[in-house]
């Protein structure tokens, strides 16, 4: 690829891509339509919280590759993608969207109606924004994210059919948001398999695999393990296996 690449342009005007490596840029760039929303007063303000919001936006991003053993089960050659190109692709897909004002992020999950939204509030906020989102079909879960869960409880349970989790400490969401998509992009890659997109479903369970590793590690570190992991892992590994035997060409 060009260091020149207009992601924009594959992203905007797929029918025109032309070449191998543009294709590849399309390709991993709509494996999946999901998105994080974060809405907090403090986290949401550019340039604070800015280690948390790393630490998040590294570990869910599956475009990432942080380890040996992830490199090894990493679909696809992503270094047909030049640096530049990937970084970019970082931040404008499968990332993490952090807003402090809820009149702007409220108008852009309206605007993202092919998307399915990861949505993490505060619980104040949560209060006034969550039940504006709460029935939209692109907000696929809903975290609240506060200091004092009793204190926000009653509000919170005139919702309780549409808000996944509640949680005090950023490691548990952190471990919780990273598992969520990690079945999402295996739920991706089940519909994929089943409409014959044999190529991408591979992406989306070697990615589904590599947060499924940053998930064990969370759990290792701030919980103490978790037996159910091993078996996902193994699941996720007959799925791979079956999607690159069905891509193979047949004589």
């Amino acid at each position: 690829m060009t260091d020149d690449i207009d992601i924009d342009y594959y992203l905007t005007y797929p029918q025109n891509v032309g070449h191998y490596a543009g294709s590849y840029v399309l390709d991993i760039a709509e494996c999946s339509d999901h998105l994080t929303v974060w809405l907090d007063r403090y986290i949401g303000v550019p340039n604070d919280n800015q280690l948390l919001k790393t630490k998040f936006q590294r570990n869910i991003q599956p475009l990432n590759t942080l380890t040996a053993e992830e490199a090894e089960v990493d679909e696809g050659p992503l270094t047909l993608v030049d640096e530049k190109t990937l970084e970019k692709l970082k931040y404008d897909v499968y990332c993490l969207k952090p807003y402090s004002d809820i009149s702007e992020c409220l108008k852009f999950i309206k605007s993202q109606d092919n998307k399915k939204i990861f949505f993490i509030s505060s619980g104040t906020i949560g209060k006034e924004s969550v039940p504006q989102i709460a029935e939209l079909p692109q907000i696929h879960r809903i975290y609240i994210f506060c200091a004092n869960i009793a204190f926000h409880a009653e509000w919170a349970m005139e919702h309780v059919d549409r808000i996944s989790a509640m949680l005090e400490h950023h490691d548990d969401l952190l471990q919780r948001l990273t598992e969520d998509i990690a079945d999402y992009l295996e739920e991706k890659g089940d519909d994929h398999l089943a409409h014959k997109d044999n190529n991408i479903a591979r992406h989306c369970y070697a990615w589904a695999t590599k947060l499924t590793f940053r998930t064990r590690d969370l759990v290792n570190t701030y919980v103490g393990g978790d037996a159910n992991i091993g078996k996902t892992l193994a699941r996720l590994k007959e799925k791979f296996d079956e999607a690159e035997k069905a891509s193979q060409p047949t004589d």
